[in-house]
């Protein structure tokens, strides 16, 4: 990103985050997750061991603390205070804290906690992740590009996994298949395997693939994950493999009914746990309540989840810029898993899905 850019994004995202502190109370926070700071500042810190800390505190201040290993170029408007190995990294940063309460975002391991806190006693350690979780959720028109990419990428995916079946191929096969096929377009591998299902084994929403290999009847479920230029695509489509049972094509137009009504009912200023009772009640009201095992949806952006979340407890209401997956399931253990999952964005007077990939039921193969 050349370097104005960064600094104007730099600069809105930070303000940002200062009022939510504001909003919320809080004077001071450390923001060390490597993907906020990243969010944040632009530029990207894999500290490992070591310590990578940005302080903010009321009034709008900025200290960045590094380590000169980490070859960081600060955002204007960001204090930088570099150290070296043997160097009291948490002395530095404690010198510029106020007594009280000090936010420490979720993420930062406890021997750096316990390191600073021991430097200062006289601090309240509290969660500290909200200010910048809550600005994260909005996306900028550069972040709605970077998703929109992601989305049509995740639509190819799934074109080319489903074309691939036979009984030759294996889950972990086709699994292996779609990281290339990712890599290839410009994805960056992140650890996170693509979830490949072929018949029972799709009633477990988080399978991990195995050599099971597609029998006709079988549901074939793909949930695809992938960072694409930094930004996550999300998509999950279920197709069944030479033939469908009568009573499995009735579970798919219920769960694709309950997707549908999800989306039709995202617009700027509806509560997401309103969001998800709406799902939950279609697929109650079809006689598998028990069966839908997980939440409606979650937040997409630079991590695969985020806030915010779309469940029953969620007290998020919707703004336009937000991004979030509606994905509504049946699990029957040993039968069959469906699910159905696009990201949508919420714009100006409803929703916009960023994932196109038909929703109606396919026989594949």
């Amino acid at each position: 990103m050349p370097s104005g850019r960064r600094t104007d994004s730099s600069r809105r995202r930070l303000a940002a985050v200062f009022r939510a502190m504001e909003d919320l109370g809080l004077k001071q926070t450390v923001v060390t997750d490597e993907t906020a700071l990243f969010y944040l500042l632009g530029q990207r810190v894999e500290p490992m061991e070591r310590c990578a800390a940005l302080l903010l505190t009321e009034g709008g201040v900025a200290h960045a603390f590094m380590n000169r290993l980490f070859r960081f170029h600060p955002p204007q408007g960001v204090v930088l205070h570099e150290y070296q190995d043997g160097e009291d990294v948490y002395a530095m940063l404690a010198a510029h804290l106020s007594p009280g309460e000090l936010g420490i975002d979720g993420s930062w391991p406890s021997r750096h906690t316990i390191a600073l806190l021991e430097r200062r006693r006289d601090l309240v350690p509290v969660l500290g992740s909200a200010p910048v979780d809550l600005a994260r959720t909005r996306k900028d028109e550069e972040e709605q590009a970077l998703l929109l990419q992601a989305g049509e990428t995740a639509d190819r995916a799934l074109a080319f996994g489903f074309s691939r079946l036979s009984p030759e191929e294996s889950e972990a096969d086709l699994a292996r298949a779609l990281d290339g096929f990712f890599l290839a377009q410009g994805g960056r591998q992140a650890g996170q395997y693509q979830v490949v299902c072929f018949g029972p084994s799709a009633a477990d929403p988080h399978h991990v693939p195995g050599e099971a290999r597609p029998r006709p009847g079988d549901a074939v479920l793909l949930d695809l994950v992938y960072p694409i230029n930094g930004y996550w695509c999300d998509v999950t489509r279920t197709v069944f493999y030479r033939r469908v049972s009568p009573r499995h094509r009735e579970i798919y137009q219920l769960v694709r009914r309950a997707q549908q009504t999800g989306a039709a009912l995202v617009r700027p200023g509806v509560k997401l746990r309103d969001v998800d009772a709406a799902v939950r009640g279609v697929i109650a009201a079809g006689g598998y309540g028990d069966a839908f095992l997980t939440r409606t949806g979650h937040g997409v952006g630079l991590s695969v989840h985020e806030a915010p979340e779309v469940s029953a407890s969620s007290e998020t209401t919707a703004e336009p810029g937000m991004v979030f997956s509606i994905e509504p399931g049946i699990y029957l253990s040993g039968d069959v898993g469906i699910r159905i999952e696009d990201l949508v964005l919420v714009t100006e007077d409803g929703c916009r899905r960023l994932t196109h990939f038909p929703r109606e039921l396919q026989i594949a193969g």
